[in-house]
């Protein structure tokens, strides 16, 4: 399966994604101001038992903004000029991240330079991460992150020891907002935002998977 398979996109809906992103920035503005209006208010009269739901509210703000901001990337908007990015590093970076917890990590001796925007690049290996790590939740597995260099461009992997797909749901799997999930925890955005940021960086993402097999996420990226 390559990037073009099973993806929604479209001007228009890019666009679309860009003016809730952009509307829903605004509305946030809005509530943390109020919310650290109201810390400080707190902290001045000594009110106590709002700490919790303060922390519970900043907690659930924080998550939105993030929203906002995969959107924002997945609709183009955000994409930056490529540049050189030392693919080791970041692998590295994002392996000792919160996020890469219990990853193996696998490197070459000698791992090239990508071009690619970094930040994009990183939620985009982040957004693999997850999705494997949402594979593996139920029945266990590990979950691998490698790199190799290939002629004229780099690879990189995320391996998860999942259950697998079938061929139907691996051809929609890239669809934006489509999720197997019915935990509700996945919202289908995160493979249409990997496919996104390796188009803009002149690559591309391919899935391997069956049942039973787990899955193979590999991003295909230009060396600089």
């Amino acid at each position: 399966m390559t990037s073009d398979e099973g993806n929604d996109r479209s001007p228009a809906l890019e666009a679309f994604a860009a003016q809730v992103a952009h509307d829903f920035n605004n509305l946030l503005t809005g509530v943390i101001g109020n919310l650290e209006l109201l810390q400080m208010r707190v902290a001045r009269t000594g009110a106590a038992g709002l700490d919790g739901y303060i922390d519970g509210a900043n907690t659930s703000s924080a998550r939105a903004v993030e929203f906002a901001q995969r959107l924002l990337v997945y609709s183009g908007r955000m994409t930056q000029a490529p540049e050189a990015v030392p693919l080791a590093g970041l692998l590295r970076g994002i392996a000792a991240m919160p996020e890469g917890q219990g990853v193996e990590l696998h490197l070459p001796e000698e791992t090239p330079e990508v071009l690619a925007d970094p930040a994009e690049l990183r939620l985009a290996i982040l957004e693999l991460l997850r999705n494997a790590r949402e594979a593996v939740r139920e029945g266990g597995g590990a979950i691998r992150l490698s790199a190799v260099a290939q002629a004229g461009g780099a690879v990189v992997m995320v391996r998860d020891e999942g259950p697998g797909m079938p061929p139907d749901i691996k051809a929609q799997a890239c669809g934006l907002l489509f999720s197997t999930r019915t935990s509700g925890v996945g919202r289908g955005l995160g493979l249409a935002i990997a496919v996104r940021v390796a188009a803009a960086a002149g690559g591309r993402l391919e899935l391997e998977s069956a049942p039973g097999a787990g899955c193979t996420a590999i991003l295909y990226l230009p060396v600089a």
